[in-house]
């Protein structure tokens, strides 16, 4: 009986002994990683994304005690009704036993998708980021402390390894990512509830973890816990590989800057490419383009086009550029929301009505100059007649002018050719119609269609501004 109590002390004391080192170790490895990576001056200010669960209080705890002045910013979602009450409410409770200062912000998630289009993951995600930046921002761009751990970097690399992925997707969480910190990445889930629970500090449990309902959660409640009950050295290898993807990601990238720069110059990118790197065409052209959110089956496709003799004037899209196969070159432009109509109906008695890049004037015969460079078209006041309607647009597929001198009539698209215009050139040029004539391409060619004449005394004339 004696020797089962002595069993029992030790026991007790084995258990506490190794909460205690833990706990230590936990704030060892947070400070660790905050001096290695320079993440914040000692003492300094920094924003704490404080959710009231058990990881951003640990981190929140972690940084008061480590000497920082910590604002504590807490997002309510709304999406877990009593749930998120409870949790915003710990949140301002905790903040004000270890922080110097609490902001909340309330979110309508639902409008936010309908509008964007988006999951509801992904509409927390925008819009407490964007949040963050702003609070960041109002203090002077301080840096915002992320809660990620040692358990969230090893689900992210396995998530973007079953989803497909490069060098980069498997580096996992940056230590460090503009303004973000995550100074709890070297940690382990075991240590930051050591932690809170040596200094019997409570936080919240968010019940929808719980439910493997969701990929990131098949990951961290089935998936993860049998790789670790079947391979005890599991999270060693897998961290291992982390770091090494680090540096292999780093050299892969000094090396890929290098051979881009040769081939991207404003917005243009080079189809020597191709036959420079015939094997590694493909993959140089992705890190060329992804960040113009292209990914690397459109560069597959786009070096497949560029090896056919017709692939000229082919375009290919992302969600926010487009590349254009172009004479010998890629042309990338940004895909925006122009504040410009794409057709002005304009009145030729009215200045107002039209846009800043054309002007009107009435000119004598004697002001009278032929403009040979295409910038100014000269009508005959006949043009009015019969209450025409006067439209400003791009070109249309089988457009035809008739050219002022010329006999006949030829395609708007072999003027453009003749030119040597660039795809982009030709579909910016605007043209002037009379109904349904084609009166001048701005900046180019005019049409024979009511020119001046020897007994034309009142004149119109048109000018355009590049």
């Amino acid at each position: 009986m004696f020797c089962f109590f002595i069993s029992a002390k030790l026991q007790k004391f084995r258990e506490l002994f190794i909460t205690f080192v833990i706990m230590n170790d936990f704030i060892g490895k947070v400070n660790d990683s905050i001096t290695r990576h320079g993440m914040l001056e000692q003492g300094g200010k920094v924003i704490v994304a404080l959710s009231g669960g058990a990881d951003s209080v640990a981190l929140l705890v972690s940084l008061h005690e480590l000497g920082y002045e910590c604002i504590a910013a807490h997002c309510d979602f709304h999406l877990r009704g009593e749930e998120s009450e409870r949790d915003r409410m710990y949140a301002a409770k905790i903040a004000a036993e270890y922080a110097s200062g609490y902001k909340e912000i309330h979110f309508d998630v639902e409008a936010y998708k309908k509008e964007h289009g988006v999951s509801t993951e992904m509409a927390c995600r925008d819009l407490r980021y964007k949040w963050f930046r702003d609070l960041s921002a109002e203090y002077g761009g301080i840096p915002v402390a992320i809660a990620h751990h040692h358990d969230d970097n090893i689900e992210t690399m396995l998530l973007n390894l079953l989803r497909g992925t490069g060098i980069t997707g498997l580096t996992g969480i940056k230590y460090i990512n503009g303004i973000f910190i995550r100074p709890m990445l070297d940690c382990r889930r075991p240590e930051v509830e050591a932690f809170l629970k040596e200094r019997d500090i409570d936080f919240m449990t968010d019940s929808t973890n719980l439910i493997s309902d969701v990929k990131r959660n098949k990951l961290r409640n089935i998936v993860i816990p049998m790789l670790r009950e079947e391979f005890p050295d599991a999270d060693k290898g897998l961290t291992t590989t982390l770091h090494n993807m680090r540096d292999t990601a780093a050299l892969y990238s000094s090396l890929i800057d290098d051979a881009t720069s040769r081939y991207l110059n404003d917005g243009e990118i080079s189809l020597s490419i191709i036959d420079d790197n015939p094997e590694n065409a493909v993959t140089i052209l992705y890190e060329t383009v992804k960040a113009y959110g292209f990914n690397s089956s459109h560069a597959a496709d786009i070096i497949t086009a560029c090896k056919s003799p017709t692939s000229s004037g082919k375009r290919f899209l992302s969600p926010t550029h487009s590349i254009i196969i172009n004479r010998g070159n890629l042309i990338v432009e940004e895909l925006c929301k122009k504040s410009l109509p794409e057709k002005y109906i304009i009145d030729l008695d009215n200045p107002l009505s039209l846009p800043e890049w054309l002007t009107i004037e009435r000119v004598g015969r004697s002001q009278f100059r032929p403009d040979r460079t295409g910038n100014t078209i000269y009508l005959d006041p006949s043009v009015l007649d019969g209450s025409p309607v006067f439209t400003l647009r791009h070109r249309h597929d089988g457009d035809r002018i008739a050219p002022f001198g010329m006999k006949g009539s030829r395609l708007v698209s072999d003027i453009f050719s003749d030119a040597k215009l660039s795809l982009r050139d030709k579909d910016a040029a605007w043209l002037l119609t009379r109904d349904d004539t084609i009166l001048w391409i701005a900046g180019m060619r005019a049409s024979r269609h009511f020119a001046v004449t020897p007994e034309t005394s009142d004149i119109i004339a048109l000018h355009y501004h590049k």
